[in-house]
């Protein structure tokens, strides 16, 4: 039975990596002004091919009770993240997060494969992500469609239990980028007045237009920010959205690729979904982690309200 079970692994691990390597060699090379990265999700048509990784599932208590994932590791993105006023949101120390996943058994170098809600939640696997490779852990990626593509995908097709597909062996590693996806106010602040950056508000519409259902201390968006609630890059089956479709999407706001974007939400989850997602399309893309609650706690930043 091992034997069958290793041979199955192989071909499927050969399968999945023939399918990317197509994936690869058929893509447009990279256009002026748009960067080119590895993806932060992984579609049915786009999966890796891991062999070895660990799933962090980050899905909502009642999720993971209906449908178990036996050997994940499960973690929040609020342990990730500071939880005082006015920086709530904003993420922990880069070396209190790489201490908080290494305790969970994850080391720098391992394959990661983050479940989320995905249309039914409000973006956390793309905010685990971001939290990840800010910290160092670049081979992190978020799984597109959630459990149901983890069944359909992986523990289905490769014939085993997942407990047979994670818990890598443990390899030496070390910080092994310095890229950051990150914006502060300060920067942001500044380029304001010179419209350095593309600014998209990823909360809902009535959010954008002033109201403020989750805390901000004030109402309205960041001045000159496009709204682009996150939802709309769903598509009717709950998949993100071709790049094709994000691209004609953000086109139609005027937003172009060879100019720095930044999103933020209410407290960086939202806004780091869509970071993922644009960072996946080519965009140059950064996630304002302490976004409204950071930004409306100060009164002497500015606000608009309406459409």
């Amino acid at each position: 039975m091992k034997v069958f079970r290793g041979y199955g692994i192989y071909l499927f691990s050969l399968s999945l990596f023939w399918a990317f390597w197509l994936q690869l060699t058929a893509e447009p090379k990279v256009q002026p002004g748009e960067s080119k990265e590895t993806p932060w999700f992984l579609s049915e048509e786009s999966s890796y091919p891991f062999t070895e990784f660990t799933i962090l599932d980050t899905r909502s208590s009642l999720q993971r009770w209906k449908n178990k994932v036996p050997g994940s590791k499960v973690i929040t993105w609020e342990e990730l993240s500071r939880t005082d006023f006015p920086h709530k949101g904003e993420l922990l120390e880069l070396k209190l997060v790489r201490k908080k996943i290494n305790d969970l058994g994850i080391k720098l170098n391992d394959s990661i494969l983050v479940l989320g809600d995905g249309a039914s939640g409000w973006g956390e696997e793309g905010r685990i992500v971001w939290s990840l490779r800010e910290a160092g852990f670049t081979q992190a990626y978020w799984l597109d469609g959630g459990y149901e593509t983890y069944e359909k995908e992986i523990r289905k097709k490769t014939n085993l239990k997942s407990e047979n597909n994670i818990n890598p062996t443990p390899k030496p590693s070390k910080p092994n980028s310095n890229i950051s996806y990150t914006i502060q106010k300060e920067e942001l602040l500044k380029g304001l007045s010179s419209k350095e950056y593309q600014i998209l508000d990823t909360r809902e519409p009535r959010e954008f237009s002033g109201a403020t259902p989750y805390g901000e201390s004030r109402g309205g968006h960041i001045p000159g920010a496009k709204s682009v609630f996150y939802q709309e890059l769903f598509d009717a089956k709950g998949q993100i959205k071709s790049k094709a479709e994000v691209e004609l999407y953000l086109k139609r706001l005027g937003i172009q690729k060879e100019k720095p974007v930044v999103a933020y939400c209410t407290g960086g989850v939202r806004s780091a979904f869509v970071v993922g997602i644009l960072r996946t399309y080519g965009y140059n893309a950064y996630n304002y982690a302490g976004s409204m609650w950071e930004w409306s706690h100060d009164p002497n930043l500015p606000l608009e309200t309406g459409n």
